[in-house]
């Protein structure tokens, strides 16, 4: 049977706690505050707690803590708030306990959170809940293993860290409708390996870093992120430095972010991008594999790049495999595709990359050993070349593709030993001329595509221009 405590008539134990729980209890509309130690202790297991307006706050240590010993526990809280106490709003230490946290506030804690879970195998569901102006609004120390969380509609915002924060491993969240925004670090950022993060309708927006990525300590994490977006963060809207971690995008918008709208820093990622996702008007690039990224495979299926501030796609790291289906990549300020790392694998079919401020796409310099396979697919009207291939030792094969209507160049060939195979493609109408090679040693070899040698400027030496 529950006991309905009267807090006047509990004993305030020699550690300054306001009220111990060790058997069921129901409290209701009292406040606890200005104890030495935590508002409220759940001491014992298998117990049933319910809290309906009760207010923990202004304590030394937790608003509420479920100890170490408390385990198997049931907590059902309504209407309550968890705020202003020297530690974290709510800790949970315990392990395999049931929390259920409706219309809660955890606010202006001191230390780790608004929620904290050092404890393992424990399942919460939070709704039309706000965690404001803790350190992080939850976080999972190291310690955090194996947890659960279903967060519905509910609100991380304005924590002087990261919104959500997940040190720990194996833990599922799934949110639904729910925001992390105007944090000073990372909407959410995943330190831990081997967790998964599902969410839909959500926000991750004009925080201080990242909206959403895991750290170089990440590894072998799921991201499964629907309908959401990724808004006006001051570095990426989503940056991956771990690796070997799975990121599944359907339907989301990555905009307005002052860095990236994704970056990638990690190494032997797959990343699935698709549903009419979009990647726009962000700082720098839309999409950026790092220098450091490695061995990543990216699939874009039906989405687009468009109205960075640099390129719309960059691959600078080295042995990624890209592949685009349907993918547009237009009004970027420089290139609609750029390659400046070496050793990597890019496919492109049925897509455009169209009225970009340079290229439409590019090997920089540095751009080596490549190889691009582009099938049915449309490079119009950007202010330079369609295709620019500055560096040295890539492969190049063009089939059924309309490179017209550029600036300058349809083809412009500057590197040295670069093989390029041209099918049943068009070069009509580029301001410059249809192919330009002032590079050494290159090969190319056309068919089908309506070309004649004196469509082609060779100013450089030892290039093998062959019709078949």
């Amino acid at each position: 049977m529950e006991d309905n405590i009267n807090v006047s008539d509990e004993v305030v134990d020699t550690a300054g706690n306001g009220l111990e729980i060790i058997s069921d209890t129901a409290l209701e509309a009292e406040t606890i505050d200005n104890f030495a130690g935590d508002g409220i202790a759940v001491l014992e297991d298998n117990v049933s707690v319910n809290f309906f307006e009760v207010e923990s706050v202004e304590n030394g240590d937790d608003g509420l803590e479920l100890r170490g010993s408390a385990s198997n526990a049931s907590v059902f809280a309504e209407k309550s708030s968890f705020n202003n106490n020297g530690d974290d709003g709510i800790d949970v230490f315990g392990d395999s306990n049931i929390i259920d946290l409706f219309r809660v506030e955890s606010a202006f804690n001191t230390e780790a959170g608004g929620l904290g879970v050092d404890g393992t195998n424990n399942t919460f569901t939070i709704n039309l809940s706000e965690f404001e102006g803790n350190l992080d609004g939850l976080v999972v120390p190291r310690t955090g293993l194996g947890n659960t969380f279903n967060i519905n509609d509910s609100a991380f915002f304005d924590n002087t860290d990261d919104g959500i924060d997940i040190f720990g491993n194996e833990n599922i969240f799934n949110l639904a409708s729910t925001s992390s925004t105007g944090n000073t670090e990372d909407g959410v950022e995943v330190d831990g390996s081997d967790n998964e993060i599902a969410a839909v309708d959500s926000l991750f927006g004009d925080n201080g870093a990242d909206g959403f990525g895991d750290d170089v300590t990440g590894t072998n994490n799921t991201f499964n992120l629907t309908s959401s977006s990724f808004r006006g963060n001051e570095d990426d809207g989503l940056d991956i430095e771990g690796s070997n971690s799975t990121i599944i995008l359907n339907n989301v918008s990555s905009d307005d972010n002052t860095e990236e709208g994704f970056e990638i820093d990690g190494r032997g990622n797959f990343v699935d991008i698709k549903d009419r996702s979009v990647f726009g008007d962000n700082g720098e690039d839309g999409f950026d594999i790092d220098f450091r990224g490695k061995d990543n495979t990216i699939q874009v299926t039906e989405s687009g790049f468009r109205g960075n501030g640099d390129d719309g796609f960059d691959v600078f790291g080295r042995s990624n495999t890209v592949i685009w289906n349907d993918v547009e990549s237009f009004d970027n300020t420089e290139q609609g595709f750029e390659i400046d790392g070496d050793s990597n694998d890019i496919t492109i079919n049925d897509s455009f990359l169209i009225s970009n401020g340079s290229s439409g796409f590019s090997f920089d310099i540095t751009g080596t050993n490549n190889s691009l396979t582009v099938g049915t697919s449309d490079i119009l009207m950007n202010a330079e070349d369609g295709i620019e291939i500055l560096g040295d030792s890539n492969t190049i094969d063009l089939t059924d593709t309309n490179i017209v209507d550029n600036g300058e160049w349809g083809l412009d060939i500057a590197g040295d030993s670069n093989i390029i195979s041209i099918d049943s493609s068009a070069f009509e109408n580029n301001a410059s001329g249809a192919i330009v090679i002032d590079g050494s040693d290159n090969t190319l070899t056309i068919s089908d595509s309506g070309l004649a040698a004196d469509d082609i400027i060779d100013n450089g030496s030892n290039n093998t221009i062959e019709f078949v």
